[in-house]
């Protein structure tokens, strides 16, 4: 009896070593396989999925974001997935923000475009492990990794001392920004306001919102103009407003008017040489982008980050407008 119980122990333990070995070799396989749909490379080194959230996607800004965040997702081996909103909308960035943490993605770069809807998802994606960076627009109250992009206020200070010097102590402004309730563009607007406040013969007597439209531009500042005639500046603070306000001092023509814009769009470089608009304050999105997946990369290989890294704001005008094309 005792020799048959050891032969059935000795098969039972060669089942069992037969079947573990089969699970393991499975399981591995598994691994593999899921591995592969993570976007991480099998032989052991992490190829990272990270998920740039745009604004509004083929907007002519976003599309140089995405150039340089490319650029610098070749160069260290990152994969990158770039979404958005085919229009401006805040909920559907907040709905893609939401599906980038469900799907677990290694890294998202977002806007910061309001702290009471943004700055509680960005602090989830955080506690599940997600680093976050804000680009163009920050979210400083919330747990995101670093911010990088303009330092919005002073870009604002930079299009006020613009009024100044081009139309001196005394005239009636209008203002163009791109959103009413992007944090950003609220910042440039009071960096401006700083500025203009400095000044009592010069006044801010309207402010409208564009919804970064070009069409919605045009609108807002004919009726502006319409219902403000003794303006003589306006000023814009998103890519599409200076464009607009010209078409529309075109339309009423208004061919004195001082329009003084933001970003360096082609057709806005375009209109400076003709000196139909005085003056622009260009950022740098393809910096921006590029930037944001470096420090990314850095945060993947343990480096400590600065909790901002501002990009800087160049004012460009008939003598410097062809530098506005490479930036």
């Amino acid at each position: 009896m005792d020799k048959k119980w050891l032969a059935a122990a000795a098969v039972l333990i060669s089942l069992l070593t037969y079947l573990f070995i089969g699970f393991a070799h499975h399981s591995g396989k598994m691994s593999s396989i899921v591995k592969e749909l993570q976007g991480h490379e099998g032989n052991g080194t992490k190829r990272y999925h990270i998920v740039l959230i745009e604004q509004e996607r083929y907007h002519p800004y976003w599309e140089m974001v995405e150039k340089g965040a490319q650029q610098a997702a070749e160069e260290y081996g990152i994969d990158i997935e770039f979404v958005g909103a085919v229009r401006n909308n805040m909920e559907e960035q907040l709905n893609l923000l939401e599906k980038a943490i469900a799907a677990r993605v290694d890294a998202i770069i977002v806007q910061g475009l309001n702290e009471e809807k943004f700055t509680p998802l960005i602090d989830k994606a955080v506690a599940r492990g997600i680093p976050v960076v804000t680009i163009d627009t920050d979210a400083p109250d919330s747990k995101r990794l670093a911010y990088v992009g303009t330092d919005n206020v002073a870009a604002g200070e930079s299009l006020g001392r613009l009024v100044v010097e081009r139309a001196g102590e005394s005239g009636k402004i209008g203002v163009i920004i791109g959103s009413e309730i992007a944090e950003s563009q609220l910042q440039r607007l009071g960096g401006l306001k700083q500025v203009i406040g400095q000044h009592s013969g010069l006044e801010i007597v309207a402010v409208r919102s564009s919804n970064i439209s070009h069409m919605e531009a045009i609108q807002q500042a004919s009726e502006m103009l319409r219902e403000h005639p003794e303006i003589s500046i306006m000023v814009g603070t998103s890519a599409t407003d200076a464009l607009g306000m010209l078409q529309a001092a075109k339309s009423l023509r208004r061919d004195e008017l001082i329009i003084i814009g933001f970003d360096n769009q082609k057709e806005t470089l375009a209109a400076i040489r003709r000196g139909e608009i005085q003056a622009t304050v260009a950022q740098q999105p393809f910096s921006m982008g590029r930037t944001a997946v470096k420090l990314l990369n850095d945060h993947f290989q343990g480096e400590q980050l600065l909790p901002a890294y501002y990009t800087e704001v160049k004012v460009l005008d008939i003598s410097n407008v062809q530098e506005g094309e490479s930036l």
